[in-house]
């Protein structure tokens, strides 16, 4: 079995204030908070840290750098 060298990533995450109830209508605070690590657990949790109180994570998308073989 060959081992794989890490493969720096970068995680996007889509954060939201979350409304004060369920009616609708209301304006709220969106951001992109963008983590680099070489773990997803890692990068997902630095994400997490950085979420304001009331706020939450809505979505994620994650990018690896494209490593050449050959």
């Amino acid at each position: 079995m060959t081992e794989t060298a890490a493969q720096p990533l970068t995680l996007y995450a889509t954060a939201q204030e979350i409304p004060p109830d369920h009616r609708g209508g209301h304006t709220l605070g969106r951001d992109e908070l963008v983590v680099e690590d070489l773990d997803y657990d890692h990068a997902l949790e630095a994400a997490r840290r950085g979420v304001p109180e009331g706020w939450r994570i809505i979505a994620l998308r994650v990018e690896r750098e494209s490593v050449a073989t050959g």
